[in-house]
């Protein structure tokens, strides 16, 4: 008697075990498929925003956007850094300096620098930053930002996160390159 019912444990806990792992395998498979379709989608809308700017970008009368220097990042409401719910610290007085460090870091010796020719048709180049480092603040950028959603898969959504869709935000900053191709 024991023996039966010992067979039928094993036979309904056998069952719900492999009701749970087709769950769980149909949740794995749909994440995956979901995150395939975020990383199309950020990759999609990346190259439209780089062929928007860079095209903005090539235009003899283009008007740059200025860019914000962000020295650092505070810490948001939750306490924890490198969320979404950080805070920059905008800090243009660092940026002549930051640039000068990068720009001393281009050439392998600092001699270097007379070999590079300063006959550019662009309002800035690297010569001529190297010569005068506040011009920094004279460079100017073509800035494309968009946002689109992203349906979530509805296997997802029931099961894990009980969202509609998800925001894809992509921001592309080129340089005005004055007519130059």
């Amino acid at each position: 008697m024991k023996c039966k019912n010992i067979r039928e444990f094993d036979r309904g806990q056998a069952s719900i075990e492999l009701a749970v792992a087709i769950v769980l395998m149909l949740i794995i498979v749909s994440g995956m498929l979901h995150i395939n379709r975020l990383a199309r989608t950020s990759l999609f809308l990346h190259s439209v925003l780089r062929g928007q700017a860079g095209s903005d970008a090539m235009n003899a009368g283009a008007l740059g956007d200025a860019a914000d220097y962000i020295s650092d990042w505070e810490a948001g409401p939750d306490g924890i850094r490198h969320t979404a719910d950080d805070r920059p610290i905008r800090d243009s007085g660092n940026l002549s300096a930051t640039l000068l460090s990068l720009i001393n870091h281009s050439a392998s010796a600092p001699a270097d620098w007379q070999y590079v020719s300063d006959r550019t048709q662009l309002p800035t180049s690297m010569v001529r930053l190297h010569d005068q480092p506040i011009l920094s603040t004279a460079i100017e950028m073509k800035h494309q930002k968009e946002r689109l959603y992203v349906p979530v898969e509805a296997v997802i959504r029931e099961l894990v996160y009980d969202k509609d869709e998800i925001p894809i935000e992509e921001e592309v900053w080129m340089p005005l390159m004055g007519g130059l191709y």
